[in-house]
């Protein structure tokens, strides 16, 4: 198997869960990691590389790479990728793209100009109950799709208020959970439908808008921990998309009901898949049983292994055979998710609806 030399920036979920998953795969090394905050021990500890870099552009330098994994925060994701194309690197981004639709022209015409692939880390999309919610849309099991209810419960009450966020809680520096999960939401929802959004009313919420600390330091967070959208896209179905972060407590972490002329469908955590025909009751879908992480792994590593294994494996068989495989997010499908974005915080600081080109 043709083996692909990594170099990853960021040692949070780069650290976390790039590293070791790619580790685990044997058409990947991961050679190098940069820390742009200079935690080099932690780092070494999460990722199991012992070779980690404080400045990242050093790595670049001096190490042989042919891919690079950004896993930054969003407001330096423009200048690492334009840097990695013109170094004649592929590349793997963590959403969202970018900070805005804007700096994705730059990032996209670098990539043209170096002749690499550029892709967005929508690991989501290979689980089979979401590959499934797509499949069945396509084949048109639903009939026409009208309305899609969206929801998404993150049960993070306790970390809101016990411990800073950093740049995560800062909009000017790509904070917030919009640009965390919102952007995975629009992604899919463009994916399953084979659509994108038109028009939209949206709402942005910081619920916990401050945090002190044992010592009376305060940090004021201005990127948002809460959003209600709702809009239509291309294909004229309706949209609804909420998340709160908020929560103490949840029946379900996320809800997607897709209610077409024909069936109605329901998913429950990404795990579980129901359908209604007509008005008839209910009936659970069979799904693929997904992959199993080895024993050896860490919780973060398992959460998302049967996710993040078939994306590497998606990857590893375009950067081989040249011809994309059909499941992965590429850097376009990553401009259109940014405008939606763009005219989310647009439509909740003008208390507007926004029509997008």
């Amino acid at each position: 198997m043709t083996n692909y030399r990594v170099g990853i920036i960021g040692t949070g979920f780069g650290a976390r869960v790039h590293a070791p998953m790619m580790n685990l795969h044997n058409g990947f090394e991961v050679v190098a990691i940069a820390s742009v905050r200079g935690n080099v021990d932690s780092a070494r500890k999460l990722s199991g590389i012992d070779n980690i870099y404080t400045d990242w552009k050093a790595m670049l330098e001096q190490e042989s790479l042919d891919l690079l994994v950004v896993a930054s925060a969003v407001f330096a994701h423009e200048e690492m990728v334009q840097t990695a194309f013109a170094k004649g690197l592929h590349v793997l981004c963590e959403k969202p793209m970018a900070l805005n639709a804007a700096e994705t022209e730059g990032m996209i015409a670098a990539r043209d100009q170096a002749g690499k692939w550029g892709f967005i880390n929508h690991e989501f999309r290979f689980l089979p109950a979401q590959m499934k919610v797509k499949a069945m849309i396509e084949n048109g099991d639903l009939g026409n799709v009208m309305h899609i209810r969206y929801a998404y419960t993150h049960t993070a009450y306790t970390p809101l208020t016990s411990k800073r966020r950093g740049w995560l809680g800062q909009k000017e520096d790509g904070g917030g959970l919009l640009n965390a999960l919102g952007s995975h939401m629009i992604d899919s929802l463009h994916w399953w439908t084979n659509s994108s959004m038109k028009a939209l009313n949206a709402n942005l919420i910081t619920h916990v808008p401050e945090y002190t600390d044992e010592e009376g330091n305060v940090e004021h967070r201005t990127a948002d921990d809460a959003f209600q959208v709702i809009g239509s896209l291309q294909n004229n179905s309706t949209v609804m998309l909420d998340l709160i972060s908020a929560a103490r407590k949840a029946s379900h972490t996320k809800r997607l009901e897709v209610f077409g002329d024909q069936s109605t469908l329901v998913m429950l955590d990404d795990t579980s898949l129901f359908v209604s025909s007509g008005e008839q009751p209910f009936e659970e879908v069979s799904l693929d049983p997904g992959l199993t992480a080895p024993d050896t792994v860490s919780a973060a590593v398992a959460s998302h292994y049967s996710s993040f294994k078939p994306m590497l494996d998606a990857l590893h068989e375009t950067l081989r055979t040249g011809q994309k495989h059909t499941t992965l997010a590429n850097f376009e499908n990553g401009q259109t998710t940014q405008k939606v974005l763009d005219a989310i915080r647009q439509s909740a600081r003008e208390e507007k609806k926004v029509v997008l080109e």
